[in-house]
């Protein structure tokens, strides 16, 4: 599975590196060579495992009735905006302006792993997002711990 928090740079030609976690986090025998990248909530990019985006687009997406305008603004944002992405060799990938422009990214960038997809912040906007003190004590309370 996906987890942990990372801060890579975007550069100027608008990659981004993958962390090496990130990509063998499925065992060391099936390193990621490409994401399906969409627009997320909040502001941030998610990002798929090839074989999660049909499992999520199939059992979870076009299940939606296209009679709901609501459905219809899910698929026109989700899958219309999704793009596939290869890995370079340095484990980078390149990120559309349409998606930098949606996500506000400019240079610092937070990626998180979580559990079957990652999430790509601007730097900026996860810090208005994150949890710290006393919030962190009502989720952990929340969650019985």
């Amino acid at each position: 599975m996906f987890m942990g928090e990372y801060h890579p740079t975007l550069d100027e030609k608008g990659r981004v590196a993958i962390p090496m976690k990130l990509r063998r986090a499925f065992g060391e025998n099936s390193v990621i060579n490409k994401l399906v990248i969409t627009h997320g909530s909040d502001k941030c990019i998610m990002a798929f495992r090839e074989e999660d985006w049909r499992d999520f687009v199939k059992n979870r997406l076009i299940t939606l009735p296209q009679s709901d305008p609501s459905n219809r603004m899910k698929m026109r944002v989700l899958l219309g905006g999704a793009t596939e992405c290869e890995l370079d060799r340095q484990g980078r990938i390149t990120i559309p302006s349409y998606l930098l422009a949606y996500a506000e990214i400019k240079r610092e960038v937070v990626i998180l792993g979580l559990y079957d997809k990652i999430e790509v912040w601007s730097g900026e906007i996860y810090g208005e997002y994150k949890p710290g003190g006393e919030s962190l004590n009502v989720l952990a309370g929340d969650l019985g711990l």
